[in-house]
Formats: structure tokens, sequence, C-alpha cells
């Protein structure tokens, strides 16, 4: 099995291998944080990087890059998502926060000064990327759904690379950046080791925040299949009613890759890291998509899983506790491949090291 820790990287070769300065931005949710930690750490396997992250003050980033990496510097900001419509009035002062947030950022990346800003989508990185583009700073930006966010689609206009995960997502950018988009796959964040789980074993993940529903039917099938052992990542929601003695609550799982690993079988939403993740360890899966995603896109990544071959997608309108029981027992007794496909961030550092090594000569190889 490859080794992903960065931390086996000794001080001895730290100091022979060059020297890399990388600005980062993407968070709230896991969706956005994964696959730019799986990309910093794929770079720091082949480069001495320093890293820059700008967190959203209170988020996910800012609570779990000070665990998972403190050697990371972080730099956080108070910004907010504009509400829908764009004419809302508590936008006003939305607009006024960013505003405030970009002179801060530009003054942070003039004193930091970073080869490159690389960044994830969502609100806090269009500030970055911008600001990082009005100093002459090359900027790349990553794309996970299978539908761009607006905030990407926007930075793709001065980007020097965008990088999607799907090739149906490419027409959805404008058509003078297609030149620039590269298919890669999600870039999954992932390390060595495995989850001690009873078998046969399902696990539940309603994404970063949890969700509600699936906390519920967790429950439900559960008590209809006494032999299997059911991990569920509540995220921090309070789970109401019994819960069975073959069920595990957890608020939050920060090695999924452990579990993806381990478990026989998984129930998610479709979130595009979720589904990447999926796909990257061959994970059997019944994918219930949420259906206040923007613009349906859980429903097009959920799809992907069916494309695979690796399990259903299940609307939650057609949810009944004997479907999702019956389809659970058959993905069990298929059973599944314990192995793991290519990771997508070697194709974008790849990419990156190629595109900046026109002004940082010396890292051509």
């Amino acid at each position: 099995m490859e080794n992903n820790d960065v931390s086996n990287v000794t001080a001895d070769t730290k100091d022979r291998r060059k020297k890399l300065k990388i600005a980062a931005a993407g968070g709230v949710t896991g969706g956005h944080l994964y696959p730019n930690i799986a990309v910093l750490e794929e770079f720091q396997k082949q480069y001495d990087t320093e890293v820059l992250y700008f967190c959203v003050s209170g988020k996910l980033e800012e609570k779990l890059l000070p665990v998972v990496h403190p050697e990371y510097k972080r730099f956080p900001l108070q910004v907010r998502g504009l509400k829908r419509p764009v004419f809302h009035p508590e936008n006003i002062n939305r607009v006024a926060d960013l505003m405030k947030n970009s002179r801060d950022i530009e003054k942070k990346l003039r004193t930091f000064k970073p080869d490159f800003v690389y960044v994830s989508g969502g609100y806090v990185s269009y500030p970055v990327a911008k600001a990082a583009d009005r100093i002459g700073i090359p900027v790349f930006v990553q794309e996970q759904n299978t539908i761009p966010g607006k905030a990407n689609i926007t930075i793709s206009k001065f980007a020097k690379k965008v990088f999607v995960t799907f090739s149906g997502c490419v027409r959805y950018f404008p058509k003078e950046v297609h030149q620039k988009i590269q298919v890669t796959g999600n870039p999954v964040w992932s390390k060595d080791g495995v989850a001690q789980v009873k078998h046969p074993a399902v696990i539940i993940i309603g994404g970063s925040g949890g969700s509600e529903f699936l906390n519920r039917i967790t429950l439900e099938i559960a008590a209809e299949m006494p032999n299997v052992s059911f991990i569920l990542s509540t995220g921090g929601k309070k789970v109401e009613g019994n819960v069975p003695p073959n069920v595990e609550l957890r608020d939050y799982i920060d090695n999924m890759y452990a579990y993806w690993r381990s478990v026989d079988v998984a129930i998610t939403r479709g979130g595009a890291t979720t589904i990447s993740e999926l796909i990257h360890f061959n994970v059997p899966a019944v994918v219930i998509p949420w259906e206040g995603a923007t613009e349906g896109h859980q429903v097009i990544n959920a799809k992907m899983i069916e494309n695979e071959g690796l399990g259903v997608m299940m609307r939650e309108v057609e949810y009944s506790k004997d479907r999702l029981v019956s389809t659970l027992y058959e993905l069990i007794n298929k059973g599944r491949k314990f192995e793991e496909r290519e990771n997508p961030a070697k194709k974008i550092v790849e990419s990156i090291i190629q595109e900046i090594s026109n002004v940082r000569k010396d890292l051509r190889t």
C-alpha cells in the first residue's frame, strides 16, 4: 500500500528538496477542504513546502487544520457567503465584509509571497483568488462537482489552470477557458491505516455536517439487521429515538480513509468528495442525495456510483425500510474489492509544477 504520510519525510531529506510556498483556500465543508489537503500533502511529499491557508473563522478548516497540519500558517477571515437572491438586503453587509477582507488578503499575500495560489471553490475562494490575480500571483482552481459553482466559474477566467472531477463539468464553463481545463478526478485525502470494525459493517456518512434524515433511517434499518454493525457519523446532530445495540454513534470521523478501507458497505449523501472517495476506495454504496443541494448536483454526482457499478442511488422519496434493508444485504453478499485507485492529486501537482516551472526554472527535473 502506498505510504501517504508526509510526516515520514526526514529533516535531512527536507533540507535537500526544493522549496515551495503555497497559499490555499477552500473549506467550510469537508467537500472543499479534504481535496485541498490531499493536493497540499502531495506537494509536501515532493517539495519542502510552506503553506498559508485562508480559513473561514469558526468553520471546519479552522478546527481541523491545527490538528492534522499544525505546521500550516493559518489566516482567519470573517466572511459569509451571499444570500439568494443576490439582491437580498443582508448582502449589503456581506459585500462590505468581503471588500474589507480582500484588502487584508492582499496584504497577507504580499508578505507571504507564495509561488502560486490554489483554491477549491466556495465563498472564501473568490476573494483569495482575486487578490492574488491583482498582484500577479498565479492562480489554480479545482472544481469537485458535476455542476461548477459560480465562484469557480468566475475564477476560471483568470486562473492558469482549471482542474475538474468530471468531464461533463467542462460544458458549464465559458468556452474561452475550455483550453485551460484538465479533467483529473477529485483528489482524495488519504493516509495509511485501517479501522477495526465488526463485519459485516455499514458506515453512514451525511457529510461533515451530518444528516437528520440518515440519522433517523439508520435506527430503523439497524433494528431490522441485528447481525450487521453500523457506524453512524452524526455530524454532531442529536439522534432522536432508541439507538439499537449494533449502532455506534460518532460525532465526526477525521480518518475516513481508514473506514473506507475497512467497511463492507456505505450509506452516504451525494457530495462530490464523498462520491470520489467511494470510487477511489471501491466501496459499495447506497447514495441518497441531499435534495437541497445547489442545482441538484448531488443527484448527478450520485449517478456516478451506478455508472461505476459500485451501488445504487436512492432518492429520499423512494426510501422504504424494506427496500433499503434488502439492498444492503445484496451489496454485503456481493462483496467488495479492497483495493485503491491512483489519487488524482498526483496529476494536479504534476500539472501545476509544469506550469510554474516556466518562472521557477529550478523546479524543472
